[in-house]
């Protein structure tokens, strides 16, 4: 007669029981979107479509280029992997949106500097592509239009592997180390008078 032994070793059992129980899961991929609009923003003269963008708008023809309003969103990522960065002009009023990516800095009148891909739609669809993105490093996410008469309300996407990280516009930071600087001196001004 076959005689089953239901435990031999205990400890296998709970050790088996703990794997089956804790075994990390890969967590879904996080996704960041954020809205913005170009109408009144400042002007550059922006890339060419490329990976990487090799030109300035315009340098092939010999014409000034595409002179159009632009804003930039500075983010990091918590994990390297691969990423898909998106953007679609308004609901209501299509245009063709342009986006460039930039990583570690972005300056508008350098345009080729530090430019990792640029990508548009001529629809008035939805630009997007893929790109390998490293954490802790700055990029800068560059919405644009495709032609001068390209601006407008839109939304961009940004997903991957890890969490999309929004760095503070480097515009604010004197005015948050002047208002930090100021709320410390009012508490050791006040902590003096109340030692008084």
């Amino acid at each position: 007669m076959l005689k089953i032994k239901f435990l031999q070793n205990p400890f296998i059992f709970i050790l088996g029981l703990a794997l089956t129980t804790f075994t990390p899961t890969p967590s879904p991929a996080a996704t960041f979107t954020y809205q913005g609009d170009t109408t009144t923003q400042p002007i550059w003269r922006r890339v060419a479509p490329g990976n990487p963008p090799t030109l300035i708008s315009g340098e092939r023809d010999g014409t000034l280029g595409m002179s159009v309003p632009y804003s930039v969103f500075d983010f990091t990522v918590d994990q390297s992997g691969l990423y898909t960065i998106s953007g679609s002009s308004g609901s209501n009023i299509k245009w063709d949106i342009f986006l460039a990516l930039y990583q570690d800095s972005f300056h508008p009148s350098q345009q080729l500097n530090n430019v990792l891909i640029a990508s548009t739609t001529t629809t008035g669809g939805t630009a997007a592509f893929s790109r390998e993105l490293t954490s802790q490093r700055k990029y800068f996410l560059v919405t644009t239009g495709r032609r001068i008469a390209d601006f407008g309300v839109f939304t961009n996407s940004i997903s991957g592997a890890g969490k999309i990280i929004p760095i503070p516009e480097s515009d604010l930071l004197p005015g948050v180390l002047v208002a930090t600087g100021i709320t410390l001196l009012l508490h050791k001004r006040k902590n003096y008078l109340q030692k008084r």
